[in-house]
Protein backbone atom coordinates (compact mmCIF):
# COMPACT_ATOMS: atom_id res chain seq x y z
CA UNK A 1 0.00 0.00 0.00
CA UNK A 2 1.32 3.31 -0.91
CA UNK A 3 0.06 6.45 0.47
CA UNK A 4 0.33 10.00 0.66
CA UNK A 5 -0.04 11.87 3.85
CA UNK A 6 -0.67 16.19 3.39
CA UNK A 7 0.33 18.06 5.96
CA UNK A 8 2.74 17.99 8.53
CA UNK A 9 1.04 19.17 11.99
CA UNK A 10 0.37 16.85 14.78
CA UNK A 11 -2.36 14.87 12.53
CA UNK A 12 -0.56 14.30 9.72
CA UNK A 13 2.64 13.59 10.95
CA UNK A 14 1.39 10.91 13.60
CA UNK A 15 -0.85 9.18 10.83
CA UNK A 16 2.13 8.79 8.65
CA UNK A 17 4.75 7.63 11.60
CA UNK A 18 1.28 4.79 12.35
CA UNK A 19 1.18 4.08 8.44
CA UNK A 20 4.92 3.11 8.21
CA UNK A 21 4.73 1.04 11.09
CA UNK A 22 2.08 -0.90 8.96
CA UNK A 23 3.97 -4.67 6.89
CA UNK A 24 3.66 -3.64 3.80
CA UNK A 25 3.02 0.06 3.37
CA UNK A 26 5.22 3.19 2.07
CA UNK A 27 4.19 6.29 3.02
CA UNK A 28 5.14 9.79 1.51
CA UNK A 29 4.50 13.05 3.66
CA UNK A 30 4.47 16.10 2.17
CA UNK A 31 4.91 17.92 5.58
CA UNK A 32 4.89 21.92 4.60
CA UNK A 33 8.21 24.17 4.12
CA UNK A 34 7.10 26.32 7.53
CA UNK A 35 5.70 24.37 10.92
CA UNK A 36 5.62 27.76 12.76
CA UNK A 37 2.22 29.12 12.09
CA UNK A 38 -0.17 26.51 12.60
CA UNK A 39 -2.76 24.78 14.81
CA UNK A 40 0.46 22.57 16.36
CA UNK A 41 2.37 25.25 17.07
CA UNK A 42 -0.23 27.30 19.13
CA UNK A 43 -2.03 24.42 20.68
CA UNK A 44 -1.51 24.62 25.03
CA UNK A 45 -1.27 20.76 24.63
CA UNK A 46 -3.79 19.93 27.40
CA UNK A 47 -4.42 16.23 27.04
CA UNK A 48 -7.62 14.72 29.80
CA UNK A 49 -9.76 12.05 28.91
CA UNK A 50 -12.89 13.51 29.70
CA UNK A 51 -15.35 14.97 26.82
CA UNK A 52 -18.85 15.80 26.89
CA UNK A 53 -18.95 13.41 23.04
CA UNK A 54 -18.81 9.86 23.46
CA UNK A 55 -16.94 9.57 20.82
CA UNK A 56 -13.97 11.83 21.43
CA UNK A 57 -14.16 11.09 25.01
CA UNK A 58 -13.27 7.39 23.94
CA UNK A 59 -10.20 8.44 21.81
CA UNK A 60 -9.08 10.85 24.55
CA UNK A 61 -9.05 8.14 26.94
CA UNK A 62 -7.43 5.79 24.64
CA UNK A 63 -4.72 8.63 23.39
CA UNK A 64 -3.90 8.97 27.33
CA UNK A 65 -3.94 5.53 28.12
CA UNK A 66 -1.25 5.14 25.33
CA UNK A 67 0.79 8.32 26.58
CA UNK A 68 0.86 7.21 29.81
CA UNK A 69 2.17 3.40 28.76
CA UNK A 70 4.79 4.48 26.80
CA UNK A 71 8.12 6.63 28.23
CA UNK A 72 8.57 7.46 24.51
CA UNK A 73 5.95 9.40 23.96
CA UNK A 74 6.03 11.42 27.08
CA UNK A 75 9.38 12.09 26.73
CA UNK A 76 8.91 13.38 22.96
CA UNK A 77 5.91 14.95 23.95
CA UNK A 78 7.14 16.72 27.27
CA UNK A 79 4.34 15.51 29.70
CA UNK A 80 3.40 17.17 32.89
CA UNK A 81 0.92 15.72 35.23
CA UNK A 82 -0.71 18.60 35.76
CA UNK A 83 -4.27 17.15 36.74
CA UNK A 84 -6.92 18.48 34.68
CA UNK A 85 -10.81 20.35 36.24
CA UNK A 86 -13.74 20.36 33.85
CA UNK A 87 -16.34 22.54 34.90
CA UNK A 88 -20.00 21.71 34.30
CA UNK A 89 -23.37 22.91 34.63
CA UNK A 90 -25.06 21.24 37.95
CA UNK A 91 -28.43 19.62 36.33
CA UNK A 92 -30.63 15.89 37.38
CA UNK A 93 -30.49 15.03 33.91
CA UNK A 94 -27.17 15.48 33.25
CA UNK A 95 -25.59 13.72 36.25
CA UNK A 96 -25.83 10.10 34.80
CA UNK A 97 -24.24 11.03 31.59
CA UNK A 98 -21.66 12.21 34.04
CA UNK A 99 -21.75 9.19 36.20
CA UNK A 100 -21.56 6.67 32.79
CA UNK A 101 -18.27 8.96 31.89
CA UNK A 102 -16.37 8.57 34.73
CA UNK A 103 -17.11 4.50 35.00
CA UNK A 104 -15.84 4.52 31.37
CA UNK A 105 -12.45 6.66 32.46
CA UNK A 106 -12.18 5.08 35.48
CA UNK A 107 -12.30 1.26 33.78
CA UNK A 108 -9.08 2.91 31.38
CA UNK A 109 -7.55 4.46 34.11
CA UNK A 110 -8.11 3.48 37.87
CA UNK A 111 -8.21 6.01 40.56
CA UNK A 112 -8.41 9.17 38.25
CA UNK A 113 -11.53 10.47 37.30
CA UNK A 114 -13.82 11.67 39.85
CA UNK A 115 -16.66 14.83 40.54
CA UNK A 116 -16.26 17.22 43.16
CA UNK A 117 -17.09 21.03 43.30
CA UNK A 118 -14.91 24.02 42.29
CA UNK A 119 -14.19 24.76 45.96
CA UNK A 120 -12.28 21.55 46.69
CA UNK A 121 -9.96 22.06 43.09
CA UNK A 122 -9.26 25.68 43.50
CA UNK A 123 -9.92 26.17 46.91
CA UNK A 124 -7.39 28.32 48.88
CA UNK A 125 -7.29 24.96 50.94
CA UNK A 126 -6.51 23.09 47.99
CA UNK A 127 -3.48 25.08 47.29
CA UNK A 128 -5.23 27.19 44.74
CA UNK A 129 -6.10 30.58 44.18
CA UNK A 130 -9.61 30.53 45.65
CA UNK A 131 -13.26 30.17 44.04
CA UNK A 132 -15.51 32.88 43.63
CA UNK A 133 -18.11 31.54 40.97
CA UNK A 134 -20.94 29.13 41.10
CA UNK A 135 -20.10 26.30 43.33
CA UNK A 136 -23.13 24.56 42.50
CA UNK A 137 -20.84 23.70 39.22
CA UNK A 138 -20.24 20.26 38.83
CA UNK A 139 -16.28 19.10 38.40
CA UNK A 140 -14.85 16.13 36.61
CA UNK A 141 -11.52 15.97 38.30
CA UNK A 142 -8.57 14.45 36.50
CA UNK A 143 -5.94 13.25 38.24
CA UNK A 144 -3.44 11.35 35.42
CA UNK A 145 -4.43 14.64 33.10
CA UNK A 146 -1.62 17.31 32.39
CA UNK A 147 0.17 18.73 29.42
CA UNK A 148 2.09 18.12 26.59
CA UNK A 149 4.00 19.86 23.76
CA UNK A 150 2.41 18.99 20.35
CA UNK A 151 5.21 21.26 18.82
CA UNK A 152 7.71 18.88 20.49
CA UNK A 153 6.04 15.86 19.82
CA UNK A 154 5.50 16.54 16.28
CA UNK A 155 9.29 17.16 15.65
CA UNK A 156 10.04 14.11 17.38
CA UNK A 157 8.00 11.98 15.28
CA UNK A 158 9.27 13.77 12.10
CA UNK A 159 12.64 12.88 12.87
CA UNK A 160 11.76 9.57 14.10
CA UNK A 161 9.45 9.12 10.79
CA UNK A 162 12.35 10.44 8.32
CA UNK A 163 14.45 8.04 9.64
CA UNK A 164 12.30 4.97 9.01
CA UNK A 165 13.26 2.96 4.96
CA UNK A 166 9.80 3.09 4.12
CA UNK A 167 8.86 6.40 4.39
CA UNK A 168 9.59 9.95 2.71
CA UNK A 169 9.28 13.12 4.27
CA UNK A 170 9.30 16.21 2.06
CA UNK A 171 9.12 19.88 2.26
CA UNK A 172 6.62 20.78 -0.80
CA UNK A 173 4.18 24.16 -0.81
CA UNK A 174 1.21 22.02 0.10
CA UNK A 175 -1.29 24.87 -0.16
CA UNK A 176 -0.36 24.67 -3.97
CA UNK A 177 -0.46 21.20 -4.88
CA UNK A 178 -3.40 19.47 -7.01
CA UNK A 179 -5.06 16.69 -5.02
CA UNK A 180 -6.13 15.27 -7.83
CA UNK A 181 -2.84 14.88 -9.68
CA UNK A 182 -1.99 12.62 -6.79
CA UNK A 183 -1.57 9.57 -9.16
CA UNK A 184 0.57 6.43 -8.19
CA UNK A 185 -0.83 6.13 -4.79
CA UNK A 186 -3.64 3.91 -3.00
CA UNK A 187 -4.63 6.80 -0.87
CA UNK A 188 -4.00 10.39 -0.45
CA UNK A 189 -5.22 11.98 2.74
CA UNK A 190 -5.30 16.05 3.32
CA UNK A 191 -4.05 16.60 7.02
CA UNK A 192 -3.59 20.34 6.61
CA UNK A 193 -6.08 21.96 9.23
CA UNK A 194 -7.21 25.39 8.57
CA UNK A 195 -5.68 24.94 4.82
CA UNK A 196 -8.58 22.05 4.16
CA UNK A 197 -11.34 23.83 3.00
CA UNK A 198 -9.25 25.99 0.20
CA UNK A 199 -6.77 23.48 -1.10
CA UNK A 200 -10.14 20.72 -1.27
CA UNK A 201 -11.61 23.88 -3.65
CA UNK A 202 -8.46 24.37 -5.15
CA UNK A 203 -8.74 20.52 -6.11
CA UNK A 204 -12.09 20.12 -7.51
CA UNK A 205 -13.41 18.25 -4.84
CA UNK A 206 -16.47 19.30 -2.00
CA UNK A 207 -15.63 21.50 0.57
CA UNK A 208 -18.91 21.54 2.81
CA UNK A 209 -18.62 21.21 6.13
CA UNK A 210 -15.05 22.22 6.31
CA UNK A 211 -14.55 25.77 8.03
CA UNK A 212 -11.85 27.50 9.62
CA UNK A 213 -11.98 28.99 13.10
CA UNK A 214 -9.42 31.35 14.81
CA UNK A 215 -7.54 30.45 17.84
CA UNK A 216 -6.14 32.76 20.72
CA UNK A 217 -5.18 32.77 24.17
CA UNK A 218 -2.59 35.41 26.27
CA UNK A 219 0.00 33.66 28.13
CA UNK A 220 0.87 35.75 31.60
CA UNK A 221 3.63 36.01 34.71
CA UNK A 222 1.53 34.50 37.38
CA UNK A 223 2.24 33.87 41.08
CA UNK A 224 2.43 32.82 44.03
CA UNK A 225 -0.79 30.48 43.46
CA UNK A 226 -2.86 29.72 39.94
CA UNK A 227 -5.45 26.69 39.17
CA UNK A 228 -4.77 23.72 37.84
CA UNK A 229 -5.16 23.05 34.09
CA UNK A 230 -9.19 23.67 33.59
CA UNK A 231 -11.95 24.27 31.28
CA UNK A 232 -15.20 26.19 32.27
CA UNK A 233 -18.23 24.83 29.93
CA UNK A 234 -20.43 27.70 30.40
CA UNK A 235 -18.30 30.19 29.91
CA UNK A 236 -15.77 29.10 27.55
CA UNK A 237 -12.66 30.51 29.64
CA UNK A 238 -9.61 27.86 29.55
CA UNK A 239 -6.40 27.95 31.42
CA UNK A 240 -3.57 26.10 32.28
CA UNK A 241 -0.22 26.31 33.63
CA UNK A 242 2.56 26.26 31.48
CA UNK A 243 5.99 24.71 31.59
CA UNK A 244 7.92 28.38 31.78
CA UNK A 245 5.85 28.89 34.96
CA UNK A 246 3.30 31.01 33.30
CA UNK A 247 -0.19 30.96 33.19
CA UNK A 248 -2.15 29.99 29.99
CA UNK A 249 -5.75 31.74 29.25
CA UNK A 250 -8.56 32.12 26.62
CA UNK A 251 -11.92 31.95 25.42
CA UNK A 252 -13.24 30.04 22.24
CA UNK A 253 -13.53 32.85 19.56
CA UNK A 254 -16.52 33.96 17.57
CA UNK A 255 -14.19 34.34 14.45
CA UNK A 256 -15.31 31.83 11.65
CA UNK A 257 -13.57 31.95 8.34
CA UNK A 258 -10.00 32.68 9.43
CA UNK A 259 -7.14 32.63 7.33
CA UNK A 260 -4.99 29.82 7.28
CA UNK A 261 -1.83 30.25 8.62
CA UNK A 262 -2.87 33.56 10.98
CA UNK A 263 -0.81 34.36 13.54
CA UNK A 264 -2.39 37.62 14.85
CA UNK A 265 -6.08 38.34 15.66
CA UNK A 266 -8.06 40.43 13.91
CA UNK A 267 -10.55 41.15 16.61
CA UNK A 268 -8.32 43.57 18.54
CA UNK A 269 -7.89 42.44 22.33
CA UNK A 270 -11.63 42.05 22.74
CA UNK A 271 -11.10 37.71 23.44
CA UNK A 272 -7.85 38.37 25.49
CA UNK A 273 -9.59 40.79 27.47
CA UNK A 274 -12.88 38.83 27.90
CA UNK A 275 -10.71 35.96 29.18
CA UNK A 276 -8.91 37.80 31.75
CA UNK A 277 -12.50 39.51 33.40
CA UNK A 278 -13.88 36.10 33.74
CA UNK A 279 -10.47 34.58 34.91
CA UNK A 280 -10.29 37.50 37.08
CA UNK A 281 -14.25 36.98 38.62
CA UNK A 282 -13.55 33.25 39.10
CA UNK A 283 -10.32 33.23 41.00
CA UNK A 284 -9.93 36.16 43.92
CA UNK A 285 -6.08 34.99 44.54
CA UNK A 286 -4.92 34.90 40.80
CA UNK A 287 -2.28 37.75 40.48
CA UNK A 288 -1.40 38.06 37.10
CA UNK A 289 1.75 40.29 35.77
CA UNK A 290 2.34 41.06 32.31
CA UNK A 291 1.69 39.67 28.74
CA UNK A 292 4.49 37.15 28.16
CA UNK A 293 2.63 36.34 24.72
CA UNK A 294 -0.96 36.18 22.72
CA UNK A 295 -0.92 33.23 20.21
CA UNK A 296 -3.10 33.19 17.43
CA UNK A 297 -3.73 30.74 14.91
CA UNK A 298 -6.86 29.24 12.89
CA UNK A 299 -7.74 25.41 12.80
CA UNK A 300 -10.12 23.67 10.65
CA UNK A 301 -13.81 22.63 11.99
CA UNK A 302 -16.05 19.75 11.29
CA UNK A 303 -19.20 17.98 12.73
CA UNK A 304 -19.07 16.39 14.75
CA UNK A 305 -16.09 18.19 16.18
CA UNK A 306 -13.56 15.14 15.89
CA UNK A 307 -10.45 14.14 14.65
CA UNK A 308 -11.28 11.29 11.67
CA UNK A 309 -10.69 9.64 8.42
CA UNK A 310 -13.09 11.29 6.01
CA UNK A 311 -13.50 9.72 2.61
CA UNK A 312 -14.44 12.82 0.03
CA UNK A 313 -13.37 11.58 -3.37
CA UNK A 314 -11.50 8.49 -4.76
CA UNK A 315 -9.08 7.18 -2.93
CA UNK A 316 -8.51 10.90 -1.18
CA UNK A 317 -9.68 11.63 2.84
CA UNK A 318 -9.40 14.37 4.87
CA UNK A 319 -7.87 14.37 8.58
CA UNK A 320 -8.82 16.90 9.90
CA UNK A 321 -11.46 18.45 12.33
CA UNK A 322 -10.22 18.31 15.73
CA UNK A 323 -11.96 21.21 16.95
CA UNK A 324 -8.76 23.01 18.44
CA UNK A 325 -8.47 20.24 20.83
CA UNK A 326 -6.95 17.19 18.80
CA UNK A 327 -3.93 17.25 20.85
CA UNK A 328 -5.96 15.16 23.30
CA UNK A 329 -7.15 12.78 20.83
CA UNK A 330 -4.74 12.46 18.19
CA UNK A 331 -3.02 9.42 18.85
CA UNK A 332 -5.61 7.10 18.90
CA UNK A 333 -7.47 9.17 16.70
CA UNK A 334 -4.35 8.43 14.11
CA UNK A 335 -3.77 4.82 14.97
CA UNK A 336 -7.94 4.50 14.16
CA UNK A 337 -7.22 5.79 10.42
CA UNK A 338 -3.81 3.84 9.64
CA UNK A 339 -5.70 0.69 9.96
CA UNK A 340 -9.04 1.92 8.64
CA UNK A 341 -6.74 2.76 5.63
CA UNK A 342 -5.12 -0.67 5.51
CA UNK A 343 -8.33 -2.45 5.87
CA UNK A 344 -10.27 -0.03 2.84
CA UNK A 345 -6.92 -0.77 0.53
CA UNK A 346 -6.85 -4.40 1.00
Amino acid sequence: MRVRVVGGGLAGSLLAWRLAQLPGTWVELLAGPVRGADATAASGGAVRAYDALPEQRQLATESLVELLASPVLREWAQYRETGFAYLRGADAAGEADLLLAISEIERELPGSAGLTSPSAVFGTQAGGPGWAGDDTTVVVSERRAGCTSPHRLREAVLADLAARPRAEVLGDAVGRMDVSASRGFDAVVLAVGAWTPGLLRASGLPADGYRTRSIQYSVYDCGPVWPPAFADERTGLYGLPTADGGQLLGVPTTEWDAPPGMTEARDGLATHELALRLADGCFPGLKLGGVRRRVAAADCYCDPPVLALREIGDRVHTFTGGSGGCAKSVLAASRRAAHSLAEDVT
